[in-house]
């Protein structure tokens, strides 16, 4: 591995560890807000699970 491959990966472990860390200290997601955005996400999953189970339904 020569140096500047070294200093690429070093770079991106740096990188990776301070977002992580500004991420966790400036999480500015509540409780309140992601318990809504799961639900969303819930619901969103099962109206695609819909439309797929529609369209095979429509091959068979």
């Amino acid at each position: 591995m020569n140096c500047s491959t070294a200093n690429f990966i070093k770079g991106v472990t740096a990188g990776l560890i301070v977002g992580a860390a500004v991420t966790m200290l400036t999480d500015p997601i509540s409780d309140r807000q992601r318990s809504r955005l799961m639900r969303r996400t819930e619901g969103v999953f099962k109206n695609m699970g819909g439309m797929i189970d529609a369209a095979i339904g429509m091959f068979h």
